[in-house]
């Protein structure tokens, strides 16, 4: 994903390119979609789906040709580097004076001041309590930024290294020394907006911005009176903080605006675009509101912005109920945006998934490879990832550079080295789940299907090889990362396990489930842990009781081979009490057992399915064909079949697996062979036969039914 796009091609060549109206690569005009009212677009998906990599795409193709901000919210917050709480600063002004800095100079007109609006808005906001020294170095820092951007310090008289802007926020505290109270807020407020009028503005400008926030602020007896008043209600907080953060943005947008002007929009000239990551943190929530809300309420003033959001998640319909929603293959030719309720903020949003990669990606990526590659190897890759991208071209780029060397074997996909030669599921976890600490703790407990199976291996989890730590820490993260549920288009996971009454899955993504599941295999204590976990698991279930005799044998045949397990098959197969659609349900579930760490097993499962161990369960005298009785005579071939049908279910559910013919074919084998020799279950027995070979084979969803 760093270096090449996959599958984003309706967004990067089609949507936005329409929107801009520039050609991505090269000066090409694009006729402009949406000439008036336009979409907000939101990007949604998990981590590791491409949203920031889009972003950087959109960057690379369009910095320096039309203006252009690009912001990540969750990284605009002041406290989060500075480690102090400022009253003169919040997420919202950090992000309109990235974006008024990024954009400034390529969007002002020669003779025409940039953000004549926004910037008296910006620096009135930014006076800060006297003896607040932390807060007249931010202001300052603020402030500097703003004029240089804007070209305004040669007005300021500023040296080269801001020195201009230092002295006179000095100068205003110094000169106001014997004004007040050291908390005298409003007389610091109304130096600095004199000083900004009387340094770095001209009459007419000035005289506009102040009629501006004059009328905008009802009750002030002028323009500089509404902006100190503007000031006071940003410093108390709350829904005086919002009001102010909402005019401020009015004042951005009108500002755009302005500088666009109607000859660039009679000549079609590329509008403005801003590109904002992470809009799902509150500050994100609220940025986007308040765009949102803007341009609601003034439908008939049609800023030229083109902004481009992504969402961690998507979590969008309660919050956003009147967006139109569209999948990327139905943005190529147009939006298909409307605003279908005028009155509606959330109307003026354009919500689009960024769907999984296909396998035809998954060749692409590995199409770079110098040496020819296992035929399976690509469908492997695509089952394994499920189609993330993060995850499809970090193993991508490892089997590429990887093949160089020596052939690569679908089963040691996530063993290959990264470019900095650790394991790559070890960099990928990294990226996936940045917390040291949660992501130790996901690894411990992801063997465990559900919350309270969770619970149980937590409370265990000192004598297993880790600290007592909580279940509900961990599942809180994972809901907080949007870790909870599956993007709606991706297919759903037939190498899940069923959880006990239909609970829901303690990680439910299947390919981070996966990732963290074979990290909990390494190790140097990896066989002790391993074997200890599925001992809490096992005993967990068993607890349970009879209900949940299933689960204590997957977990049976995960930590301590499938001996037991063919045995209690086989004894339930033939009991009058136990219905053959029921055998079978246990049979799949047990078959989506984890497979134990390769350093302490080696994995003879395809072998065992053709008969490699027929031996360990002796022959009775097996018949073929209908005539077979099913009797107590019958129970070690029965046997025989039971352990092959296990064995090649188990294996084939594997995502490296290639479900090759013979493989298949023997499960329809074994279970026609069984369907003779169950006393009530021909039919179910039958019916397996036909539909789980041709289910395993192609991978559907979710399949293997009775």
């Amino acid at each position: 994903m760093r270096s090449q796009l996959y599958a984003r091609d309706p967004l990067l060549h089609a949507l936005v390119p329409r929107l801009v109206g520039l050609a991505p690569a090269k000066r090409e005009l694009v006729r402009q979609e949406h000439p008036g009212d336009q979409p907000v677009v939101l990007l949604t998906g998990r981590h590791g789906m491409g949203k920031t990599a889009v972003l950087a795409a959109l960057d690379a193709a369009y910095r320096g040709r039309v203006p252009l901000g690009r912001v990540d919210v969750s990284e605009a917050d002041p406290a989060r580097h500075t480690g102090f709480a400022a009253s003169n600063a919040s997420t919202v002004v950090e992000v309109l004076v990235q974006l008024a800095c990024d954009l400034a100079p390529t969007l002002g007109r020669p003779g025409r001041p940039v953000f004549p609006r926004l910037l008296p808005g910006l620096f009135a906001i930014s006076s800060w309590h006297r003896g607040g020294d932390h807060e007249r170095r931010l202001a300052r820092d603020r402030i500097d930024r703003l004029l240089t951007a804007c070209d305004l310090r040669e007005d300021s008289g500023a040296g080269p290294e801001g020195g201009g802007v230092q002295d006179w926020t000095y100068e205003i505290s110094e000169g106001l020394a014997d004004a007040g109270g050291q908390q005298d807020l409003e007389a610091v407020a109304t130096a600095v907006i004199a000083r900004y009028f009387h340094q770095h503005t001209k009459a007419r400008p000035g005289r506009t911005a102040r009629e501006w926030y004059q009328g905008h602020v009802p009750g002030s007896a002028d323009g500089e009176a509404a902006l100190v008043r503007l000031c006071l209600r940003f410093h108390q907080g709350g829904a005086y903080r919002h009001a102010v953060e909402r005019l401020l943005v009015a004042a951005f947008t009108e500002d755009v605006t302005g500088a666009y002007g109607r000859w660039q929009r009679a000549n079609r000239t590329p509008r403005p675009l801003i590109l904002l990551d992470n809009v799902h943190t509150e500050a994100g929530e609220e940025l986007l509101d308040l765009i949102l809300q803007q341009r609601a309420a003034a439908p008939d003033t049609h800023d030229p912005l083109v902004v481009i959001a992504t969402r961690l998640g998507d979590t969008t319909t309660s919050r956003y109920p009147d967006a139109t929603r569209r999948r990327l293959t139905e943005v190529l030719a147009t939006s298909g945006w409307s605003r279908t309720a005028p009155a509606s903020p959330s109307a003026g949003l354009l919500v689009i998934p960024l769907a999984p990669l296909d396998l035809d990606d998954v060749l692409l990526m590995l199409d770079r490879a110098d040496a020819p590659l296992h035929r399976h190897l690509p469908a492997a890759l695509h089952a394994l990832t499920r189609g993330h991208p993060e995850g499809s071209a970090l193993l991508g780029a490892a089997v590429v550079r990887t093949a160089g060397e020596r052939t690569v074997r679908p089963e040691e996909l996530l063993d290959l080295p990264a470019h900095d030669g650790r394991p790559v599921t070890e960099l990928l976890l990294e990226r996936l789940i940045p917390h040291p600490q949660h992501r130790d703790h996901l690894i411990l407990l992801s063997p465990a299907p559900d919350r309270a199976a969770a619970d149980a291996l937590a409370a265990r989890s000192t004598g297993i090889g880790g600290d007592p730590l909580p279940a509900a820490e961990a599942a809180r993260y994972l809901e907080e990362e949007h870790w909870t549920a599956v993007p709606e288009g991706e297919a759903a996971d037939d190498n899940t396990p069923d959880t006990p009454g239909g609970s829901p899955r303690f990680v439910p993504d299947p390919f981070l489930r996966d990732l963290l599941i074979h990290q909990a295999r390494g190790g140097a204590d990896a066989g002790r842990r391993w074997d200890g976990t599925h001992i809490v698991l096992r005993e967990h279930y068993a607890t349970l009781g009879p209900a949940h005799v299933a689960d204590v044998l997957r977990h049976t045949l995960a930590g301590f081979g499938a001996e037991p397990v063919v045995a209690r098959l086989t004894q339930d197969f033939g009991r009058q009490d136990v219905d053959a659609a029921d055998w079978l349900r246990a049979l799949r579930h047990i078959s989506t057992a984890p497979h134990p760490p390769l350093a302490h097993w080696r994995d003879d499962r395809a072998e065992i399915a053709r008969g490699a161990h027929d031996h360990r369960h002796p022959d009775t005298g097996r018949t073929d064909g209908p005539g077979g009785t099913g009797g107590p005579g019958d129970t070690g071939t029965i046997a025989r079949s039971v352990n092959r049908l296990l064995h090649a279910v188990w294996y084939l559910r594997e995502p490296f697996a290639e479900p090759l013919d013979d493989l298949c074919e023997g499960v329809g084998t074994e279970l026609r062979f069984l369907s003779v020799r169950h006393p009530t279950g021909h039919a179910v027995l039958n019916r397996a036969a036909q539909t789980w070979p041709v289910a395993l084979r192609h991978r559907w969803p979710r399949p293997i039914e009775p």
